[in-house]
This record gives C-alpha cells, sequence and structure tokens, in this order.
C-alpha cells in the first residue's frame, strides 16, 4: 500500500475555505529572485523558516521577507533551548506537505508550533509560500493567521537598518 501524500498549505487552506491567489513562477527559492518574479518588494511577502526539535516537532517561524530571524528569541517563544533548533530537512518538510523554496506557515503537520513575527499582522495583503519552490500564496495575513489559531506570536524578527540618503 502506497502512502498518501500529505496535503499542502493549499489544501489546507482551501479546506478552511481562506481566500487566496495562487501565483505560479519557476522553480525559484532564493526571496529576491521570487520576489522579481512575481513583481513584489521582498516587504510584502513573509518568509516561512522551518527547524525541528529532538523530539521532530515541526516549528516554523514566519517573519517579514526583509528581516532576520533572531533564533534566541524564537526559541524562548516556543519554550525550547536554542541549541535544540536544527534546520528541518527535505524529508520532515514532506512529511507536512512542503519542499524545500516553498516553506508556509500552514501545514498538514497539525502539531507543528508556528510563530508569527509580532509585525507581521500589520502587513495586509502579503505573499508566503505555498509548500511547492514552483508556486506563491497572496493571501491577507488575517486569513493567513485565522488558518492558524493555535499559534504564537512573538519579537522574532531583526531588520536592517534604514538607509541613510
Amino acid at each position: 500500500m502506497i502512502d498518501p501524500v500529505p496535503a499542502g498549505p493549499i489544501d489546507v487552506l482551501t479546506a478552511l475555505g481562506a481566500r487566496f491567489r495562487l501565483h505560479e513562477h519557476p522553480d525559484l527559492v532564493v526571496p529576491s529572485e521570487v520576489c522579481v518574479a512575481l513583481g513584489v518588494p521582498l516587504e510584502r511577502t513573509v518568509k516561512t523558516l522551518a527547524f525541528v526539535t529532538p523530539e521532530d516537532h515541526l516549528v516554523l517561524a514566519a517573519l517579514p521577507g526583509h528581516a532576520r530571524l533572531r533564533y534566541g528569541a524564537l526559541a524562548r517563544a516556543v519554550r525550547i533551548r536554542r541549541v535544540d533548533l536544527a534546520p528541518a530537512g527535505a524529508g520532515r518538510l514532506a512529511r507536512a506537505g512542503m519542499r524545500p523554496g516553498g516553506v508556509c506557515p500552514v501545514s498538514a503537520d497539525r502539531s507543528a508550533l508556528v510563530v508569527f513575527d509580532e509585525t507581521v499582522p500589520g502587513l495586509g495583503r502579503v505573499h508566503c509560500g505555498s509548500g511547492r519552490p514552483d508556486s506563491s500564496i497572496e493571501i491577507d495575513v488575517a486569513e493567513l493567521m485565522g488558518a492558524l489559531p493555535t499559534a504564537a506570536t512573538a519579537p522574532i524578527a531583526d531588520f536592517p537598518a534604514p538607509r541613510r540618503a
């Protein structure tokens, strides 16, 4: 018997009745290249970084595309030690219905620990991963966060200093 393929973020959002638009593009994993393909600024994206704990729990950190993750802050938000966060590999992502380059805060893994940076709720309409590197989801951030009622919000992002003129 063949194991069924886990539902991806698109399937989960559709089942929840979320309103979103799917944008197909070439297989891209570099955020700036995705932005060029979609014609959107990096500041209008939500990138999701995936980690796994020693107990095999998936941890998803969602933050504005131009921000850097504060790993210690993420670890505190999910109440684990920083050293216990390891990057999630392709096999672990596959079990959550995703592939590298297309990570989304919404996944088939209902036990995933999801943390949004505290600035994400104010972003309005954004683009995020679809679970695949060849497409992105355009969605209102309220719809995105509404799909994850148990997600946490915490100050997990560090932002680049504004450029001087």
